[in-house]
């Protein structure tokens, strides 16, 4: 790629997750991660799509006319404190995949599923041990 990104919507990157769900995901995602609605939120006649801001990343959620619950993924997301995210994320619902733990390469690391089923793996950065 010659880093001409016209091809890119501005202000987003080449990959951007796109998790379906619905208002109530947005709310989770404000509460566990601090998002910023940027864009949408309200649902329409062909479902919703809503954009959002968490640290330097964005993130769409929808629910039009091509979401399929049969589509599984998984998103990575950096955060400062990831103890405290992760109770958070269980307080708001999310169900647990794997309490927080140092890797060998140095993030602190949890998993968690929403409640629409996305799965998120929660991270803090430290060094390498």
């Amino acid at each position: 790629m010659n880093g001409d990104a016209k091809h890119v919507q501005e202000g987003f990157t080449a990959i951007t997750p796109y998790l379906f769900g619905d208002v109530q995901l947005i709310e989770f995602l404000k509460q566990a991660f601090g998002a910023e609605l940027i864009g949408g939120g309200t649902p329409d006649p062909s479902g919703l799509h809503s954009e959002l801001q968490i640290g330097d990343a964005k993130v769409m959620v929808g629910s039009g006319w091509f979401a399929d619950s049969s589509m599984a993924a998984a998103t990575w997301v950096y955060v400062p404190q990831v103890d405290a995210t992760y109770k958070r994320a269980l307080e708001l619902g999310a169900t647990s995949l794997r309490e927080p733990a140092d890797m060998t390469w140095g993030d602190r690391v949890c998993g968690i599923k929403d409640r629409c089923g996305n799965t998120w793996w929660i991270a803090t950065h430290k060094s390498p041990k």
